[in-house]
């Protein structure tokens, strides 16, 4: 006998368990694909690693996906009040910047032993205030600091269209969308030069200008689509209907790591990697509402990690290089077991800044700032 389908009414409950193992995913296609620089050539791995992981910064748009949708979801029953959305900024706040500005300003401390490049000081400064480095380069635009920070910028810019959203209570999806044309379509045509491709866009000459105009942003607004589509009473048993069966789940899987694996279409635009990375968002997500799967449960901890996975494993590659370089070994010179030593140290040092930074800190500091309780 089918049971009636509702969406879940706690995004952290088990049954939403495929958002956290998919953020795991992303995690460490990320990492892999930035770790396994340090095997050289016909060393044991490299062939296998390279065709498992050179799509690597498809974690970047599956990531920007799950974001759209979870913003959909825990805002979902909000009512518009200026409390409100102090509160939904704050939250976000906290759960990002402390972590991030921390471990930013130990890499930084590092960097300065072993020599700061030109310009270090600024990068660091605007990092911090999630503000591109320079209005060159897309979809990067000079990357942060600590590198992978620049996919924070538009994190956090994205979080600012929804808290702008929310000012208009059941509009709010509206005016997200019409904000959405006018950044993303109407200004390129301001130069008279649209695209869907992140690293072929118009130049406005500034940093942050080019940013909310990048077509990178189209990820987020998948997530926010396949979110309304999750949350609405009508289209949720339609499509958790559909996804129930096994064929079509898989058909969708098998486009996602086809695109991956062939390396078809690959960038970080909504036409690229963005389609991909929705296509297995949306079987994941639709197939586990009805069918809810048992994932392992160290593989749930890593998507709620994964977010210190993200920011630590590049200093932590960089700093071991150092280390072997001091005792007199060239930085590559380990190869393969190199990249298991970083991947290993990677995941004790994520656990660490996941329990001190992400949890305790932030719980520690939401005490401190006005109408927050903490928990």
């Amino acid at each position: 006998m089918n049971q009636e389908i509702k969406p879940v009414s706690n995004p952290f409950e088990s049954k939403i368990n495929s958002i956290q193992v998919l953020r795991a995913a992303a995690a460490l296609t990320v990492t892999i694909y930035h770790l396994k620089d340090v095997i050289g050539k016909g060393e044991p791995f490299k062939q296998e690693l390279d065709f498992f992981f050179n799509s690597g910064p498809s974690g970047v748009a599956l990531f920007f996906v799950i974001s759209g949708f979870i913003m959909v979801y825990i805002t979902k029953q909000t009512t518009f009040s200026l409390l409100s959305v102090y509160k939904f900024m704050a939250r976000r706040f906290i759960r990002i910047w402390p972590t991030y500005a921390i471990i930013t300003l130990l890499y930084f401390l590092f960097q300065m032993k072993v020599g700061l490049q030109p310009g270090a000081v600024k990068s660091v400064i605007l990092s911090l205030l999630f503000i591109p480095v320079t209005h060159t380069d897309p979809p990067f635009y000079g990357y942060a600091f600590l590198p992978v920070g620049w996919t924070l910028n538009y994190e956090i810019y994205f979080y600012a269209l929804v808290a702008i959203s929310m000012f208009f209570s059941r509009f709010r999806w509206y005016v997200f969308f019409v904000i959405v044309i006018i950044t993303l379509v109407v200004l390129p045509l301001t130069l008279g030069y649209i695209t869907l491709e992140t690293q072929r866009t118009a130049d406005f000459g500034n940093g942050y200008l080019n940013m909310i105009a990048n077509p990178i942003i189209w990820n987020f607004v998948y997530g926010v689509i396949i979110g309304l589509i999750y949350t609405n009473e009508k289209l949720f048993p339609i499509l958790a209907s559909a996804f129930a069966r096994v064929w079509l789940v898989f058909l969708f899987i098998s486009l996602a790591l086809w695109q991956y694996w062939s390396g078809f279409f690959g960038g970080l635009g909504p036409s690229q990697w963005g389609f991909g990375s929705s296509l297995l968002f949306t079987a994941f997500i639709f197939y586990n509402a009805r069918r809810p799967i048992n994932f392992p449960d160290w593989l749930v901890k890593i998507g709620d990690m994964s977010f210190s996975v993200y920011l630590v494993h590049m200093p932590i590659v960089v700093i071991l290089g150092q280390f072997f370089k001091s005792l007199g070994y060239p930085v590559y010179s380990t190869g393969t077991s190199m990249f298991f030593l970083a991947l290993f140290l990677t995941m004790v040092a994520s656990y660490l800044s996941y329990q001190y930074l992400e949890l305790k800190l932030s719980s520690y500091l939401k005490q401190f700032l006005p109408f927050m309780k903490k928990r």
